[in-house]
């Protein structure tokens, strides 16, 4: 891909590639393990845009690749917001769109809860929001120069494939025994300490901390699990009332239990309520997690939403 690479922030992961060079710009951020060009529909995603004059940006944060065992939602919340602030001051952003793949939807959904309406007033900070996640803490002076600016207003979220990552953790064979060790360090007040490398994916490090994030219900990463309240779940979305938002499933998903396909349309439907009347839901029939096998399919669905909206 053709575009423009450049640095947004002082942590050496703050990069992000810019394709096209429209004023509008729609921000992509990957799940656990993901950096730039993630998935087979960039490409196609990029071209769509460019054709309804949007540039994508591809985001690479401190918790890309093998850095998610240590970051958090507030975390690559902060990041997003000083990337959106960037845009807005050095490329004249008028609006961006948030598209959150896997675990980026979390960070999509953090980002409502923090930053939603801060636009205008971008020194007024972020609206406060309960969280589980202490990793932050070394993040001030990025969250103040953050502050420093206003970010362009946010026009719309994507959410593609929001699966929870409790229920397919308690499916992988060492996730109890993991679980119990995280547990542990996290009594004895150590949980920004590593519990584990996960050898079995990448060899990442993984703090206590996160792993209960991802992998406890309840914990701060759990916002598509089936056995979620309708309370709990108006709690987590409520912020994004009134946003335009697009849930966009895989219809052949592999990041779910087995057998449950129609239960994880269900959650979405749940999801797609507990937003309100600003969200749809989609699906894209034989794509599985990343679109793979759909990708023209589900950067067109993407695309399409994304040029129904006006800053």
């Amino acid at each position: 891909m053709e575009g423009t690479l450049f640095r947004y922030g002082p942590a050496a992961a703050n990069v992000a590639f810019m394709s096209g060079r429209h004023p509008r710009h729609v921000v992509l951020v990957g799940g656990l393990t993901d950096g730039l060009l993630f998935a087979k529909y960039c490409r196609p995603l990029a071209a769509k845009l460019e054709a309804a004059r949007w540039s994508l940006v591809q985001a690479l944060l401190s918790s890309s690749h093998a850095g998610y065992g240590t970051a958090s939602l507030d975390q690559d919340a902060e990041e997003l917001h000083q990337l959106a602030c960037h845009l807005r001051a050095e490329y004249g952003s008028q609006g961006v769109v948030l598209v959150g793949h896997s675990t980026g939807c979390q960070d999509a959904v953090r980002y409502c809860q923090r930053y939603r309406g801060t636009s205008a007033a971008g020194a007024a900070g972020p609206t406060a929001v309960s969280s589980a996640a202490a990793g932050a803490a070394n993040l001030g002076s990025v969250a103040a120069a953050a502050a420093a600016q206003a970010a362009p207003p946010l026009l719309g979220a994507v959410l593609q494939a929001p699966v929870s990552d409790v229920e397919w953790l308690a499916t992988q064979p060492d996730t109890a025994e993991r679980l119990a060790a995280a547990r542990r360090l996290a009594a004895e007040g150590r949980g920004e300490e590593i519990a584990f490398r996960a050898f079995d994916v990448d060899g990442a490090p993984m703090a206590a901390r996160r792993w209960l994030s991802l992998a406890e219900p309840g914990g701060d990463d759990d916002m598509f699990s089936r056995s979620l309240t309708d309370a709990q779940l108006a709690a987590t979305y409520g912020p994004m009332a009134g946003l335009p938002t697009l849930l966009l499933l895989s219809g052949a998903e592999e990041y779910i239990p087995e057998g449950t396909a129609e239960q994880y349309r269900a959650m979405g439907a749940r999801l797609a309520e507990a937003i309100g009347s600003s969200a749809r839901l989609e699906v894209v029939e034989g794509a599985l997690h990343a679109l793979n096998g759909k990708e023209e399919e589900g950067a067109g669905a993407i695309a399409r939403f994304v040029a129904a909206l006006q800053p």
